[in-house]
């Protein structure tokens, strides 16, 4: 790449420098505190290194969370006060391992219910998944693309959609921050991130597990041990399983599809060869060999299939020559087979006028997907997806370490470097208009290196302006590019077409300014204006003309956002809102190409101009002693200013009429942006008290989404809305050593799709989850 060299040696000797000052400045005095209590994950709020220090100059305490996790936590916090994160002039959203445990997380598609405008979808049957807050985010069905939400993993940015989505276990949280983030470290990008935390080694001896068993013969298994090896050396090791649960049948056979049998495994070493130098060593392993979630048919166009009046039938029927070509002999259902590992090395110093911290990260994934998106017996759009992909990063970060100052500041640099391998194969040997299996592969390498600042001055001690400044160069080729058609007895003619390497070169600066007002101890307002870019990519997929491989433009939004935080009664009542309006430039989206004589193919495409606004607010209360109640409420809007595309509906209905493939217009200018309007969470709990050695818990969750459309002018795409209800009990003793919980998720079994896309001449859909009702036992000792 044409500035890899360049970006390797510099970011080499910042690094080589940050490493010696660790071995120079080395003392032998005892810490007072151990690794667990002083990682936290990272967050993009301009005060970042403000709520940081504030939080570990508190002595921790014990929290036993609802699967057995130890959270080390501030003494002050109370009921529902969020400690800092009520003093960061920016929205973000925490989301408990209590509320985690309830919902059955297992993985980053059950965080979509759990924040307001947040929408995480899988990519068809696949285990990609793609990422919109705000109204803002990229289909990507290649995951080749940065996405524009970020997730980030104990401070380490996977930006590829299998890596992200894969399993969650042994957590101590997650947040969700909205808006452009990047000016405290890590990528810049336009819509927000996901930081996840998982749980840490401790100083004391601790271990525990959960079973949980439901309905689908679905059984998740969790496991931890952590305490010291020494004084100054802490372990933590997890583990976690989940098997069965399949709840598709196969309309045509009667097979049940979906059961998961997927497992990972974690261990942590936490490390303080001195009173001031922390290291903490993470390895991580995941293993994913479950049925794939099977599709149903919403209209077909080629077999002309009724469509399915119950979501959670399915279908699928694989040739032996496409299983034999893809390397899937003895495989009969649509399935995964996925591999992910790696591991990352975090060390912090104080070096007396400063915090300095690197972390370094290495992932590798093995991705071998094998779908039936068609959802019948025949071989209409059978899909098998390979992908190979690796990402180093490496971030070195210094920030003010007395909180006391005016000044509070953040300066670091950040790089990565991914390597992707990919092959599709489509069969479309039933189709008609393509009978033949088609292969698409090709290589892609990416890096990036940004440069970020942020700066936090009290003007007086209410009063404070935040100001903070990244630039990022990305850099990304793709190459070896090749599309093939397989001889076959219906299409005898080879076909091999092999295209030019493209690259994509992106310099981009972004900035921030805010102002944060703490009117009184308990109320903060707060106003900020961000901008930030997201690089540009390529579609990589079932490539057939040379004008798919033309890159995407970097997109650009402009975020105006004002909200306040508010706590109330000894922080029995928090109340946070905020209002914002994005001005999006270059909007990168899914669009549509129509190739004569072959058919509707993806393309990503820039929206001119385009406009989201909305607002958000969360509520939680306890008005009485035990009764705990908490609501979030997410309203949006969008709308595009300036876009003309392929209208999808008039191209099928030209098709169905004239068997002809032609490419029809149509004009969006001030069009819906289809992002669901209305997005509601809320649980209410009562704590029964025992005598004074038992209690009963009895609960209730609920979630609403409001009705979405990802392509415009086609309404086949239009998810309806939904609402979804969770109850149940849990009994503990009062040490809350151990739990036994039963519940009922979905209680009302509502049928609903969690996405909708288009297969060749066909519409397709991925059901949510019906109801499952199981019990969990957790230990915690």
């Amino acid at each position: 790449m044409r500035s890899r060299k360049k970006c390797l040696c510099l970011y080499t000797s910042v690094f080589a420098l940050s490493v010696s000052s660790w071995v120079e400045s080395a003392g032998a005095e005892a810490p007072s505190r151990h690794r667990a209590s002083q990682t936290s994950a990272h967050s993009s709020a301009p005060v970042t290194m403000k709520p940081a220090a504030a939080v570990r100059s508190a002595p921790p305490v014990r929290q036993v969370a609802a699967q057995g996790e130890e959270i080390s936590v501030s003494s002050a916090r109370r009921l529902f006060d969020q400690g800092e994160r009520q003093h960061v002039g920016v929205s973000e959203t925490h989301i408990s391992v209590e509320t985690l445990a309830r919902h059955v997380v297992t993985d980053v598609k059950g965080l979509m219910n759990l924040a307001p405008n947040l929408t995480v979808q899988p990519q068809g049957g696949s285990a990609n998944v793609n990422f919109t807050l705000r109204g803002v985010g990229l289909k990507d069905f290649t995951s080749n693309n940065t996405p524009s939400v970020m997730t980030y993993v104990d401070g380490v940015a996977l930006p590829i959609g299998y890596m992200a989505g894969s399993g969650l276990f042994d957590l101590a949280g997650v947040d969700v921050v909205t808006g452009p983030v990047g000016f405290t470290h890590g990528q810049t990008v336009t819509a927000g991130e996901i930081n996840i935390k998982t749980a840490d080694p401790t100083k004391t001896f601790h271990y525990g597990g959960s079973e949980d068993l439901a309905t689908y013969v679905r059984s998740i298994t969790n496991f931890y041990v952590s305490g010291p090896i020494t004084d100054n050396l802490q372990f933590r090791i997890a583990a976690y399983t989940q098997q069965g649960g399949g709840f598709q049948t196969n309309r045509y056979t009667g097979q049940n599809l979906g059961d998961a049998n997927k497992g990972g495994l974690r261990g942590k070493l936490a490390w303080q060869p001195d009173s001031k130098t922390n290291i903490a060593l993470t390895a991580n392993w995941l293993q994913d060999d479950s049925e794939a979630v099977g599709a149903f048919n919403v209209e077909d166009n080629v077999k002309h299939t009724p469509p399915y009046a119950n979501n959670l039938e399915t279908g699928w029927g694989f040739r032996k020559d496409f299983l034999k070509i893809t390397g899937n002999m003895g495989r009969t259902k649509p399935s995964y087979n996925d591999t992910f590992w790696g591991g990352a090395l975090d060390m912090t110093r104080d070096l007396g006028f400063a915090r300095l911290e690197t972390v370094t990260s290495y992932q590798q994934m093995y991705v071998h997907n094998l779908m039936d998106l068609d959802a019948t017996p025949y071989a209409i759009y059978d899909d098998d997806v390979n992908t190979n992909g690796n990402m180093l990063s490496q971030e070195i970060r210094l920030s003010s370490r007395n909180p006391q100052s005016r000044l509070q500041w953040v300066a670091g640099m950040y790089y990565d470097r991914t390597q992707l391998k990919s092959t599709f194969f489509n069969d479309y040997t039933d189709s008609g208009t393509r009978p033949y299996v088609q292969r698409t592969s090709y290589k892609q390498d990416q890096q990036a290196f940004s440069q970020f600042g942020n700066l936090r001055f009290a003007v007086t001690s209410k009063l404070h302006l935040t100001a903070g400044v990244s630039h990022e160069s990305d850099d990304r080729s793709l190459y070896d590019m090749q599309t093939l058609r397989y001889r076959t007895a219906l299409y005898p003619v080879n076909f091999d077409n092999k295209y030019a390497q493209h690259g994509a070169l992106a310099n981009q600066f972004s900035g921030m300014g805010g102002i944060e007002y703490q009117a009184l101890p308990n109320l903060m307002f707060y106003g900020n204006i961000r901008k930030a870019f997201k690089p540009g990519g390529f579609t990589a997929n079932n490539t057939v003309i040379a004008a798919q491989l033309v890159p995407t433009k970097p997109e650009s939004l402009l975020a105006y956002e004002v909200g306040f935080k508010s706590e109330y009664f000894n922080h029995k009542l928090r109340i946070n809102g905020d209002a914002f309006w994005y001005d999006y430039h270059g909007q990168q989206i899914l669009g549509l190409d129509v190739v004569p004589n072959y058919g509707v193919v993806g393309r990503y495409i820039n929206i001119p101009k385009s406009q989201i606004w909305g607002t958000e607010l969360e509520i939680d209360a306890t008005p009485i002693r035990n009764l705990m109640l908490h609501q979030h409420v997410g309203y949006e809007r969008g709308v595009y200013k300036d876009l003309n595309m392929i209208n999808s509906a008039a191209v099928t209905a030209h098709f169905q009429q004239t068997g002809v493939y032609t490419g029809i217009y149509t004009s969006y200018n001030n069009v819906d942006s289809g992002i669901p309007k209305l997005t509601l969470e809320g649980s209410v709990s009562y704590k029964i008290e025992i005598g004074r050695q038992w209690s009963l818990t009895p609960y209730l969750d609920y979630t609403y989404r409001g009705s979405q459309l990802d392509v415009p002018g086609n309404n086949i795409y239009r998810l309806a809305p939904y609402f979804l209800m969770n109850n149940g009990l849990t009994f503990a003793p009062t040490s809350n050593r151990w739990s036994l919980t039963v519940y009922a998720n979905n209680i009302i079994n509502r049928r609903y799709d969690v996405t909708r896309d288009i297969g060749l001449n066909g519409f397709y859909g991925i059901p949510g989850t019906p109801r499952m009702v199981g019990g969990r036992f957790r230990i915690d000792m």
